[in-house]
């Protein structure tokens, strides 16, 4: 069973989401603030009011719980718009121990805490005095609800968030008063815990009908409040005309539960939660659950860096070639840097600070933006405008270009893979560049001077004279190491490649996913953190 002080924290908290959300919260502050008070003052006692129309009969249901006549009983109301206020239980006894000395002892500070109730529902005390079997119970007989003064209602709407237990008093003629039931009934009875419809005036009719409108009356109350269930309040015949006996069944349902704390807590946790109830609605987490309205999957998707990874390998072969070629390819190594080709193709950083030039930028934007509308039609109305204003192109852009160059600056220097098998590589390279030198000069002087020289016979070609086969071995062996040097730079390349693509995609995702959605996310937990107020208080701990 939720506490009251639970229902006030779950409030609370509950409105600061709401805040977040921009909802209007002035309803739900005012029922905190009321609840806040409340706690705080005569919790021992509790508030009954009657409500009802003119002339149904609240000053004569008064008049007969106390057995005398407390407050006179009219068509009209002889009264101003205050409440009338009736306290039994000892009332006068803990009054006159007020005032020979308020605080001295419990009666004392009792009827001071009555007081301050009573000046906090600008009510005016009539008449004190004892009933046995009501408790410590505070009876209200509120302005009619239906009078033309406009001041009456006023006060009725001002003191009904105040009173602990309504009493909703009708008679057979206006049980189906549209004033009662569309105005007061419909608003209230979600609102309130403890609370009962009296249908009045029951003398005036046979026992059946009296019995027929009864059931009529509470079948009326289920079928237009359904949400209220086990909640939906009694419906008790009373006579008030015939004093005590007439409402015998209403001083049984007052006598079943005479803790007033309970009845003080049970009102205050049933405010909240329609609060709570009120503000979830509007924002569209009325349900079991409330999940982010952006997928994960989707946020992720916000900046995609391709090409960082062939960059990469790239720059570890162009290392490699610098240290694992021949003079040759040194020469194709300089004129490749000196060409800025190697700048173009083999410089990841450089890649990266150049995102903004492919796209990335837009690309991030339409997905970020296409995410966001994507779920407006899904979002409750109050909701809509801020989801909106979350994808607006000039700041949710300017985010996440912010956002994908703070990762950047961050990366550590990009320094390529190396191995001890690239010098050797070179060594070979070297040997095998003076060895096609060779080649090719005696090749030159073969073909010019014709001096006598072994031949080899070879498959298919037939003989070959042997400067050509060096020629032929000295090309070969020079492919076969620049393969093998390309194999396993690109090897190593690619195992580097995608440890530093894996960790600055991750960074920019995680970082652009964060700060692009940064305003939804607020939005969303906030809408989570109304959405778990809302279900402490109405399912409980």
């Amino acid at each position: 069973m939720t506490t009251a002080l639970q229902a006030l924290d779950a409030l609370t908290a509950g409105i600061a989401a709401a805040r977040v959300l921009e909802l209007d919260v002035d309803r739900a502050e005012a029922i905190r603030a009321e609840a806040a008070e409340r706690l705080g003052i005569a919790p021992d006692a509790y508030v009954l009011a009657l409500v009802g129309g003119t002339g149904v009969g609240k000053s004569s249901i008064v008049n007969a719980l106390a057995g005398e006549t407390v407050t006179p009983a009219g068509v009209r109301r002889p009264t101003t718009a205050r409440a009338i206020a009736w306290i039994p239980g000892g009332g006068a006894g803990r009054q006159d121990a007020a005032r020979e000395g308020a605080g001295r002892d419990g009666a004392g500070e009792a009827a001071v805490a009555e007081r301050a109730l009573l000046r906090r529902l600008d009510a005016e005390v009539v008449r004190t005095g004892s009933a046995d079997g009501l408790g410590n119970v505070i009876v209200l007989d509120l302005p009619d609800i239906d009078s033309l003064e406009p001041g009456n209602r006023a006060a009725v709407e001002a003191v009904l968030p105040k009173v602990d237990v309504v009493a909703w008093v009708t008679d057979p003629e206006k049980y189906a008063d549209a004033v009662f039931h569309d105005t007061f009934l419909r608003d209230w009875l979600p609102r309130l815990d403890r609370q009962i419809v009296l249908l009045n005036k029951t003398d005036r009719l046979s026992p059946e009908a009296a019995r027929s409108i009864a059931a009529d009356l509470a079948a009326v109350l289920r079928r237009e409040l359904p949400g209220l269930g086990a909640r939906t309040p009694e419906v008790l015949a009373t006579r008030a005309v015939e004093g005590e006996d007439g409402v015998a069944e209403l001083r049984r349902w007052l006598g079943e539960a005479v803790d007033a704390k309970a009845i003080v807590a049970g009102r205050l946790v049933a405010s909240a939660a329609a609060a709570l109830a009120d503000l979830a609605g509007r924002a569209g987490v009325a349900a079991a659950a409330a999940p982010a309205l952006i997928p994960e999957a989707e946020r992720e998707r916000v900046v995609d860096l391709p090409g960082v990874e062939r960059q990469a390998v790239a720059a570890t072969r162009a290392r490699a070639r610098r240290r694992g070629t021949g003079p040759i390819g040194l020469i194709t190594s300089g004129i490749y840097r000196a060409t800025g080709r190697m700048r173009a193709s083999a410089d990841p950083r450089g890649y990266l600070a150049a995102w903004r030039a492919r796209g990335g930028l837009s690309r991030a934007g339409e997905v970020v933006r296409g995410s966001i509308n994507a779920v407006i039609p899904s979002v409750a109305p109050q909701l809509r405008a801020s989801y909106a204003a979350a994808a607006r192109a000039g700041d949710l852009e300017q985010r996440i270009g912010t956002s994908v160059d703070r990762v950047i600056a961050a990366q550590p220097p990009f320094e390529p893979p190396t191995s001890n098998l690239w010098p050797l590589l070179g060594l070979l390279q070297t040997a095998n560049t003076v060895l096609l030198a060779f080649a090719a000069a005696w090749t030159v002087i073969w073909i010019i001077a014709r001096p006598e020289v072994a031949s080899y016979d070879l498959p298919v070609l037939g003989p070959m004279p042997a400067p050509l086969v060096l020629l032929a071995i000295g090309v070969i062996a020079g492919y076969v190491l620049a393969r093998l040097l390309s194999l396993h730079a690109g090897w190593l390349g690619r195992r580097w490649a995608r440890r530093v693509s894996r960790a600055i995609t991750s960074a920019v995702r995680e970082t652009v996913a964060a700060d692009a959605f940064a305003a939804i996310a607020r939005i969303e937990e906030a809408r989570a953190a109304l959405a778990a107020a809302w279900r402490s208080v109405a399912e409980g701990p």
